[in-house]
């Protein structure tokens, strides 16, 4: 067999041949670049694209459905308000996606009522497949403008404008995980972005405000998205839900003037919150109800009509290095929880810096407490009411408007702080151990009602034992209580009259405090009943004849009405 020989004119000649056949394979421009005018239809041309091709669409309103094909860009030859694709009320997705492809800079409508009332639809579809949606328009449609679905789909949302939608403005479910970046979803029946049924989009820098419900809503156990930098504002209920056991992760989010709380979670979530702004949102900053796990760190929570963080229903907070003021009630609140709070600066709430209510378990740590409140009964820079499992150690108090610490009912421990014009307030029966605590109070409080130093009331029992008082005021025992002062350190320099309230330890003719191994410095004294004690001795106050008492002992009930005074060192 011999070879042929190719002449210059035969190759010529197939060369021609193969142009004319590949012009009649496609109605295009080119193979590379296929066009579609007003008039014309986008699904035909799709259809005759191969991989690579991009089709350029021209402004215009195309009415159609389409789907989209493997490896084929979609781009609008103008804006995306100008070149629109309208489903005419269809109720089939107005776009199908496929793996690959890309649809760029149109808007997308019309997608009409469901086919049945339980699958609401969508405009653009994305089930187990993974394409690129960008630089859109997806408006009044009946259903979610963009709906994502299935562990083989994960698309890239990018810079899309979705609004006015029945649904959702992005939807995301069935172990999907979607990049969706700088997108603005607004006035959304539902959420701006919702995420459940075990999703974990990335979201970053979106925009979403004016939703009915929340900004973004995360359902569901294993529903793990990461939401980074995004805008949530103005939206009907949360800035951020998360609720049904769901476990995002929150990063860098600014979330203001909501109708609820900034972030809500609830129903056993599991949510870590580190770097967000929450500002002005209607109710609390971050709400944390129904056996929930969270760790809020390096947040700032401000200016919120209420609260700044709740702690609430069996929840577990730790809340680390977090700036928490000038919020409309309590900095904190936490109430039949547990919570270690550290190392945050809490300032300027209306009420109380922290409150920790009912049964609730608490380390209070390293913290900087100051200038909160607005009366006394709404002022204190930690108030524990009804909880006996609580230590609060190594803070700053500074200022508040009532006590640093206020225990009511409780047993707190109280250890190793610093009081500055703040005092620990101890009211009806409760019995903290207030130990190494250091109080300074250099002049009198415009506004405060109580001073700095320790102030009981109402038959409480604490341990008040080897703190320094360097302050203008001590200790106040008052109304039948009984408490043990031991080892602590007067030293405060004053030049008014102890009478006045000012300096030592004041007892009054009710109470029966044990004083013991004190120091008193620069003339502060010990006034029992009005009367000035400047030596060590037992005082029975009461009425009673000692005719009953036997070889020095005293009967049981007598003994807690004794005043004891022993081992004292008074010090000019």
């Amino acid at each position: 067999m011999t070879s042929r020989k190719w002449t210059f004119p035969s190759l010529l000649f197939l060369s021609l041949a193969l142009f004319c056949y590949s012009a009649i394979d496609s109605p295009a421009v080119s193979n590379k670049i296929i066009t579609v005018h007003p008039g014309e239809s986008i699904q035909k041309a799709i259809d005759q694209a191969r991989a690579g091709n991009i089709i350029l669409v021209s402004p215009g309103i195309y009415y159609e459905t389409i789907q989209l094909k493997r490896g084929i860009i979609l781009r609008s030859e103008g804006l995306p308000k100008t070149t629109i694709i309208d489903g005419r009320d269809s109720s089939q997705p107005v776009v199908k996606g496929a793996s690959e492809s890309i649809i760029d800079g149109f808007t997308i409508t019309g997608k009409g009522p469901p086919a049945n009332e339980a699958e609401p639809g969508h405009a653009i579809e994305c089930i187990d497949i993974s394409f690129v949606i960008r630089n859109n328009i997806i408006k009044n449609n009946q259903g979610t403008g963009i709906y994502v679905a299935g562990k083989k789909a994960a698309p890239e949302i990018i810079g899309n404008k979705i609004y006015s939608n029945q649904g959702a403005g992005i939807g995301n479910e069935h172990y999907s995980h979607a990049r969706i970046a700088d997108n603005e979803c607004y006035a959304n029946t539902l959420a701006g972005i919702g995420i459940r049924r075990q999703a974990a989009p990335l979201l970053e820098n979106n925009r979403l405000h004016h939703n009915g419900m929340a900004g973004i809503g995360v359902q569901h156990k294993n529903s793990s998205p990461v939401l980074k930098n995004n805008y949530c504002y103005f939206n009907k209920l949360a800035g951020i839900g998360v609720e049904q056991g769901a476990s995002p992760t929150l990063e860098g989010n600014n979330l203001y003037s909501n109708g609820r709380s900034g972030v809500g979670i609830q129903s056993g979530s599991k949510v870590l919150l580190t770097a967000n702004i929450i500002k002005t949102n209607t109710l609390s900053g971050i709400a944390v109800l129904k056996g929930c796990e969270v760790t809020i760190k390096d947040n700032t929570i401000a200016d919120n009509i209420m609260a700044g963080i709740v702690i609430n229903d069996g929840s577990k907070a730790e809340i680390e290095q977090n700036t928490i003021s000038h919020n409309g009630t309590q900095g904190i609140v936490c109430s039949f929880s547990k919570v270690n709070v550290s190392g945050n600066t809490i300032n300027g709430n209306s009420h109380h810096g922290i409150a920790i209510y009912r049964q609730s378990q608490a380390r209070i740590t390293e913290n900087t407490i100051s200038d909160n409140g607005y009366n006394d009964h709404r002022g204190a820079g930690v108030i524990v009411v009804s909880s006996d499992d609580v230590i609060i150690s190594h803070n700053k108090f500074d200022g508040n408007y009532g006590p640093g610490v206020y225990a009511h009912k409780s047993s707190p421990r109280i250890e190793n702080n610093e009081l500055i014009n703040d005092l620990v307030f101890i009211k009806q029966y409760a019995s903290p151990t207030v130990i190494n605590n250091v109080f300074y109070s250099a002049k009198r409080v415009k506004g405060k009602k109580h001073k700095s130093g320790v102030d009981m009331r109402e038959s409480c029992s604490p341990i008040i034992k080897d703190n320094r008082f360097y302050g203008i005021y001590g200790i106040s025992v008052r109304q039948k209580s009984r408490p043990l002062i031991t080892g602590n350190i007067f030293s405060g320099k004053h030049k008014s009259s102890v009478r006045s309230g000012r300096s030592g330890i004041k007892v009054d003719k009710k109470s029966y405090p044990i004083i013991s191994q004190n120091i008193f410095y620069n003339g502060n004294k010990l006034m029992v009943g009005g009367k000035s004690v400047r030596s060590n001795k037992t005082i029975l106050q009461t009425k009673v004849r000692l005719r009953s008492m036997k070889n020095g002992n005293i009967p049981e009930k007598f003994k807690n009405k004794m005043l004891v005074i022993a081992d004292n060192l008074f010090l000019d």
